[in-house]
């Protein structure tokens, strides 16, 4: 077994305790300000991608609203045509009509 430390060893052991403590806080430190770099760069970083986000919200935005305009338009036209069809079958009934009238009137001309 080792004997009673002399007070010159005593302080000998604290002042290497010290130093470690130094070093190892120096250590901290420098870890404590890179963490701080690699801090500010994702800060950068999330306020890009949140700026990029609400831009493409807005395109998205946009994009959606012009796509309903044009589902509406399409409608309309859908509509219109659809009312056209009506009315030239309505005319083509007419036409049928007439023509099997003035049909008849041929061959009862024919006929006689």
């Amino acid at each position: 077994m080792a004997g009673p430390m002399l007070p010159e060893e005593r302080f000998e052991r604290i002042e290497r305790k010290v130093e470690f403590l130094v070093e190892e806080g120096s250590r901290l430190d420098n870890r404590i300000a890179a963490h701080h770099v690699q801090i500010e760069k994702h800060s950068e970083q999330i306020a890009d991608l949140g700026a990029f986000l609400l831009r493409m919200g807005r395109s998205l935005e946009g994009f959606a609203q012009r796509t309903e305009e044009r589902f509406r338009e399409t409608e309309v036209r859908f509509r219109e045509t659809d009312q056209r069809f009506r009315e030239t079958d309505q005319r083509s009934r007419k036409t049928g009509e007439r023509l099997n009238i003035l049909i008849g009137i041929v061959e009862k001309y024919f006929s006689s």
